[in-house]
């Protein structure tokens, strides 16, 4: 069963929602959670736009609704670079609607309809931490417009949480990203970080790894709008290596995530 609320936040007269898949004891329940964020500026046919893992999307559906998630990671193909988020992100048929833009926090264009067009969502699979090893595939991505500025070599984040001293302390700073990393067993125990538009930077131990369909269940707080953000993991080249995408899990407690690499070469 699933059940949809909304949080409005004024942004050029469109409601705007912090997008997450929320897990209620006994039942699956797909929520929008309110994450007490800054509105954004309207876009502008000028903006000029970047983005990393770590930063906040704003995605419009054709009925002209908005929706807050993250992107996961940047990558490039053969001279074109493509975002990648969680897929329920982008899926029409939990969205209500088809999407139409993809834009930044503060309105700079990341994709057009034709780019959203060019990438594709992966969608199965009830994996959440109380069942964490059903399966889940939960993978989103599209083409970046022309004009954005890429940047696949670093993770960051800021935080919307509405108290100013817990953004500053939830804040991600910049941290270099080598090769994403797959899903195993010696996980399980490691400090793990996601980086969300919403909650910022916040670490913590993982409890359960699905190796043979790569989901990480960890103890990582994390709240709606956080959806897509890049879990990752200390390598020994000093790089951080992004694991995961987040999926569904609990308010601010445990939370799911959807390997990232092995959905990479549909890209």
């Amino acid at each position: 069963m699933r059940r949809k609320t909304t949080s409005t936040e004024s942004a050029g007269g469109r409601s705007r929602r912090p997008l997450g898949r929320i897990v209620a004891a006994g039942a699956m329940a797909f929520a929008l959670v309110t994450g007490g964020a800054a509105a954004a500026l309207p876009a502008t046919a000028s903006a000029a736009a970047s983005t990393h893992a770590g930063a906040g999307i704003i995605v419009t559906t054709a009925d002209g609704q908005e929706a807050i998630c993250t992107m996961n990671s940047v990558v490039e193909r053969g001279g074109t670079y493509f975002g990648v988020t969680a897929g329920h992100c982008l899926n029409p048929a939990e969205l209500g609607s088809p999407v139409v833009k993809i834009s930044t926090r503060d309105g700079g264009l990341l994709a057009d309809s034709a780019d959203i067009q060019a990438g594709g969502v992966v969608r199965s699979g009830t994996a959440n931490p109380f069942e964490p090893y059903a399966g889940l595939d939960d993978f989103g991505w599209f083409r970046l417009d022309e004009s954005v500025t890429p940047d696949a070599g670093q993770v960051s984040s800021t935080a919307a949480t509405g108290i100013p001293m817990l953004d500053d302390l939830l804040r991600g700073a910049n941290q270099p990203l080598g090769e994403p990393v797959p899903v195993s067993q010696n996980l399980v125990g490691r400090i793990v970080c996601k980086d969300g538009t919403m909650s910022g930077r916040t670490c913590g131990p993982v409890l359960a790894v699905n190796s043979r369909t790569e989901e990480v269940t960890a103890l990582i707080p994390a709240i709606g709008g956080d959806s897509g953000s890049p879990l990752h993991v200390s390598g020994r080249d000093g790089k951080r290596h992004i694991v995961g995408t987040l999926s569904n899990g609990t308010p601010v407690l445990f939370n799911t995530f959807d390997g990232t690499r092995q959905h990479l070469n549909r890209i």
